[in-house]
């Protein structure tokens, strides 16, 4: 299983890294179209994409360039740390050194951009809690790892200050780079959800943890203790059946729930937040993906009706009537049709069959629930070997991304003998 992860990992750099900015990228940069499938920094300077403006860079293909290499990064810590597998850590600090530059590639301090784009400088200033979070948890988890060394605990410790400090200066609410207005997926940080709770707890416990730093603490204590303790409250597995649909993104929330759990220090909340992982993990598992309480339909059907959904169904067996779970659905992801010429096939087979199943998996792993990492761990393994065969004619999105992720995940759990 390991060396199938680590052949992916490397197809992963080949096809969707750069060398200059040690970073992957959302689409594939080895392709028929080389770095033309990304959009061009003319495009992005003047804040569109395909002619069309879009300052947030959705479609450019540099829109989650710090969420999937922070994960990707967080993924490879786990993974050395559990097994010091040698090759492991030559990509964790490969990756590292392209998180340094989107922390730097700024004149904002503390700002986490939507890029760079391959030029090393060219990026999108509508930034998001996906990006800044996953930078943020991904450069703690460098700095807890036995690989980051003095200087790189310095610069760490420096950046999520920064980015700590600029947090606080907008009272928690994420702001496009010159603080004109919230970006487009910002939110306040404060909301007393289970959402504004993991994300703002686990980003004061990671940069409170890096920095050691008594101001971060005492900040971490104050939003800990308002109003008897509500965020911790929240953070308990009762909250689960009450959570929001779970969407294409929802495992990223996961990555802050797995800071606060090992980084505090009260057995209590541990349990709690352990509690809350469980059950959502187990939600996200059971739930009937059709049923839009459960999980959000706009992923991977757009702005379809229910009937032009009903006929991308058909081909694969499905109907909305249906109640199937993600693992109903990934059984009948097929890997050749990354290639159809049916776009709609294309997106219910890459979104809904794939997608929506990794969301699930990664929230299962991350939980460290021995039950649930034994239940996801086969479809894992059949997904990084699907992707090691067929991985070379997938072209974009985040799927190879989070197979890699995956893959990463459970090479550490396997080590370190969970599940």
């Amino acid at each position: 299983m390991r060396e199938s992860v680590k052949h992916l990992c490397r197809d992963y750099l080949e096809g969707f890294g750069h060398p200059d900015t040690k970073l992957c990228y959302h689409h594939r940069l080895n392709g028929p179209k080389g770095l033309a499938a990304l959009s061009s920094p003319e495009d992005i300077a003047k804040r569109v994409v395909a002619g069309k403006p879009m300052p947030y860079g959705y479609g450019s293909g540099i829109q989650d360039v710090a969420l999937e290499n922070g994960q990707f990064l967080f993924a490879l810590c786990d993974a050395y740390d559990a097994t010091r597998d040698e090759e492991l850590a030559a990509l964790a600090r490969h990756v590292y050194q392209g998180m340094k530059l989107i922390g730097t590639v700024s004149a904002e301090p503390g700002f986490v951009p939507r890029g760079p784009h391959p030029d090393g400088k060219s990026y999108y200033p509508d930034s998001s809690r996906d990006q800044t979070c996953a930078f943020v948890e991904a450069l703690w988890r460098y700095h807890a790892s036995t690989l980051s060394t003095p200087e790189d605990r310095a610069f760490i410790a420096d950046a999520l200050a920064k980015v700590g400090r600029r947090m606080a200066r907008y009272d928690y609410v994420l702001m496009v780079e010159d603080g004109s207005h919230m970006a487009h997926v910002g939110f306040g940080w404060k909301q007393l959800t289970v959402i504004g709770a993991a994300t703002l707890l686990g980003h004061l416990a990671a940069i409170s943890d890096a920095t050691d730093d008594p101001h971060w603490a005492e900040l971490y204590d104050e939003f800990s203790r308002e109003q008897r303790g509500v965020r911790w409250k929240l953070l308990s597995a009762g909250s689960a059946e009450s959570a929001q649909a779970d969407t294409l993104y929802s495992n990223q929330f996961f990555t802050s729930l797995a800071v606060l759990v090992r980084t505090e220090t009260d057995r209590s909340r541990v349990a709690s937040v352990r509690g809350l992982m469980k059950a959502q993990a187990e939600r996200a598992l059971r739930s009937n993906v059709f049923d839009e309480r459960a999980w959000r339909r706009l992923d991977w059907a757009g702005g379809w009706s229910d009937s032009e959904t009903e006929a991308a169904l058909k081909p694969f067996g499905l109907t909305l009537t249906a109640q199937p779970t993600v693992v109903d659905l990934y059984r009948r992801f097929d890997p050749q049709l990354f290639q159809t010429q049916s776009r709609r096939q294309q997106q219910v087979n890459a979104k809904l069959l794939m997608g929506l199943p990794t969301v699930a998996f990664h929230k299962a792993l991350l939980s460290e629930s021995p039950e649930l990492v034994r239940e996801v761990a086969p479809h894992v393994q059949d997904m990084v070997t699907k992707m090691v065969v067929h991985g070379s004619q997938y072209m974009g999105g985040e799927n190879f991304n989070r197979a890699v992720i995956l893959g990463l995940h459970l090479v550490a759990l396997r080590a370190r003998g969970v599940g």
